[in-house]
């Protein structure tokens, strides 16, 4: 067994992809971009989508089209690329970019994940050696409280409202109807990052335009949300 060709074969080629949150309905395009991509000459995957339909693709980097691709289903495609020689790209090139939609509210990183169900995921280099491709979905830092727009909206039987935190910490959300009046008060001890409360229409009691506010330290938000009957 030759040692250096063993130590190649099990190389990893990791595509990475940034992390972002969906709204049911939503097209989206997803940027696949270079890891350790080295004296890559060809590489393959099946894609699975959990939430999320295929639309299409766009070249980057590489020269990946439909002709690429293989629709087994919706949401399970087989990619494969094969070049002409063995190419290195630097770390965050676009290599393309995918494009999804979104059947619920969902993250890229619940959503998208790749595999060898019916095309293996294999990575080859310009002297044949075989390696392994994994997927690393990126999750950029929370720096700041967001409050996001409830989903769904407008809503008849419940919705979620979500909102990051920067770090663990005491919250308020505070939902009111027109007249100011409120009709809901929930005391959070909120987890850093994403946080998400439901509220269904029989807990409001009300149907129309209302508004919820969220508060934390020096930090208030507020947005409109409309219930329906």
């Amino acid at each position: 067994m030759n040692p250096v060709a063993e130590a190649r074969s099990s190389k990893v080629v990791v595509l990475g992809m940034e992390d972002q949150e969906l709204k049911a309905g939503e097209e989206a395009e997803l940027a696949v971009m270079a890891g350790n991509f080295s004296d890559i000459a060809g590489f393959q995957y099946t894609m699975n989508l959990k939430g999320a339909n295929y639309v299409g693709i766009r070249p980057g980097a590489l020269e990946m089209t439909r002709a690429n691709v293989g629709l087994i289903s919706k949401d399970e495609v087989t990619m494969s690329y094969v070049g002409k020689e063995g190419i290195t790209l630097g770390e965050g090139t676009v290599l393309y970019t995918i494009i999804v939609k979104a059947d619920r509210a969902v993250k890229v990183s619940e959503m998208l994940s790749i595999g060898s169900a019916v095309t293996p995921a294999e990575s080859y280099t310009s002297d044949f050696a075989v390696g392994r491709v994994s997927l690393e979905v990126r999750t950029a830092p929370v720096t700041a409280i967001a409050l996001m727009q409830n989903e769904p909206n407008p809503f008849k039987g419940q919705t979620t409202i979500s909102f990051n935190m920067p770090n663990a910490a005491a919250a308020t959300l505070s939902v009111y109807d027109v007249t100011g009046k409120v009709v809901s008060v929930r005391n959070i001890q909120a987890n850093k990052g994403l946080n998400s409360e439901i509220f269904t229409r029989e807990q409001l009691g009300a149907s129309g335009v209302m508004y919820y506010t969220l508060k934390s330290g020096d930090f208030t938000a507020t947005k409109k949300m409309i219930v329906i009957e």
